[in-house]
């Protein structure tokens, strides 16, 4: 196949892969870039006042009596796996790194339990390069995870200036956020092991300011019912905290880098029993 035939190729299946995207995660949305005027560049989006604390207070809704170093946590996590999910499902898809060129937050109608939800996204345009075929596996790793820092750095330093909230634990939880979405999208496609390992490559490179000793994943498995049957599923253990047992009513997530191992382990055993896999 020549370099055209792979890079059209290549393109096509980063199509697919935002279709498949609007079709099995809506609440994140991704387009191939246009001169839209309701989407603004990165920078220019967080660096209005009105868009960070938009974002800012959506996060009120996921819990309430938040201060605002919790809305910041929560907000470079919410931000972050949106964000990898975009660019995960092309990348893992096609092989190629997307180049965000513009975003917005939008609100958007989902149904949840027979209901209809009003919820917010936001909005991915993106650029797709002609072709990556040639070039090696590390050197795209390389690629999306230079992109991915050199898009968070300033909505982190945006973030601590506005809620004090240091930089150190918000990279932990942008990789916790990537590695969350890899996986999330590596099980929806039947690519988990492929999924993981790209993440890994990613967040664990030196001097990465995502790289943290604590983030990994772990297999859990139990035994449930009296056939023998036994549950399993693989779980990103979080790296940073998001802060939501300081919320009203909030407590320890299941993952969280602050529970004992064992504990840790005892819980999603009890999530796996109580859940379907």
């Amino acid at each position: 196949m020549g370099q055209r035939q792979q890079g059209s190729a290549a393109r096509g299946a980063a199509v697919a892969a935002i279709e498949w995207l609007a079709a099995a995660i809506p609440e994140v949305a991704c387009s191939i870039a246009s001169s839209d005027a309701n989407f603004q560049s990165p920078g220019g989006f967080w660096s209005e006042a009105e868009n960070l604390e938009t974002c800012l207070t959506y996060q009120d809704r996921f819990a309430s009596g938040m201060d605002d170093k919790v809305r910041a946590a929560h907000l470079i996590a919410f931000y972050s796996h949106q964000l990898s999910l975009a660019a995960g499902a092309i990348h893992l898809a096609s092989g190629l790194v997307p180049i965000v060129a513009a975003l917005r937050f939008e609100t958007f109608s989902r149904p949840l339990n027979g209901r209809t939800l009003t919820a917010g996204r936001f909005h991915f345009l993106v650029e797709l390069p002609q072709s990556e075929s040639e070039m090696e596996r590390e050197a795209l790793d390389q690629r999306l995870h230079d992109g991915f820092v050199a898009h968070i750095k300033p909505v982190i330093a945006f973030l601590k200036r506005r809620c004090g909230l240091s930089a150190r634990a918000q990279w932990r939880l942008a990789a916790d956020s990537l590695a969350g979405a890899f996986l999330e999208i590596g099980r929806r496609r039947q690519e988990e092991d492929k999924a993981i390992e790209q993440a890994l490559a990613i967040v664990n490179h030196a001097h990465s300011p995502l790289a943290s000793r604590q983030l990994h994943y772990e297999r859990i498995e139990v035994a449930c019912g009296g056939g023998g049957e036994v549950r399993s599923r693989t779980y990103r253990i979080r790296g940073g905290c998001c802060l939501f047992y300081r919320a009203g009513g909030g407590s320890y997530c299941d993952t969280c880098v602050l529970l004992e191992p064992e504990l840790r382990r005892d819980r999603l055993r009890a999530h796996l029993l109580a859940n379907e896999v």
